[in-house]
């Protein structure tokens, strides 16, 4: 029959290599050699150390300043936390000139509604003064008023 061929790469399950083994370091920390050497004595370490090291700031921050990349993490968080304060400041600079914004197109708006109005109003009373009277109604009557004021004339 058939081989049974993965959805992978196109091999027969048989000639397939297993998966890697996943490693915490590389993919959770971007496989840094500082963020290794900290996994690694976080490894190491039993239960009531690692207790003892939740329990203390101290530790952590202590363990965690010889690495240069996690450095590099707090700094470009405090970067990305001074421009969210930036982008928030100006966004609440501007709020006064939103809501008068708001307010003018709400005006705007219901002027607008008010026009509408108006102009259905006047579009249905054209309307029916059109069907009141064909043009050939009109013309009749027209030419009939211009006969009697020839005559009236005479």
């Amino acid at each position: 029959m058939y081989p049974n061929y993965s959805l992978y790469g196109g091999q027969p399950q048989s000639q397939q290599q297993p998966p890697p083994a996943y490693e915490v370091g590389a993919v959770a920390c971007g496989g840094g050699s500082g963020l290794d050497s900290l996994l690694a004595q976080l490894k190491r370490m039993d239960k009531e150390e690692l207790q003892k090291l939740l329990d203390s700031d101290d530790k952590v921050a202590e363990m965690t300043s010889g690495s240069g990349e996690l450095q590099q993490l707090g700094q470009a968080k405090q970067a990305a936390m001074a421009a969210n304060r930036q982008m928030a400041e100006l966004n609440f600079a501007l709020g006064p000139r939103i809501e008068e914004s708001r307010r003018r197109l709400a005006a705007l708006s219901d002027e607008a509604d008010a026009q509408r109005a108006v102009f259905l109003e006047t579009r249905s009373r054209l309307e029916s003064l059109n069907s009141a009277a064909s043009p050939d109604t009109l013309l009749t009557l027209l030419e009939a008023a211009c006969m009697e004021a020839d005559e009236q004339a005479e």
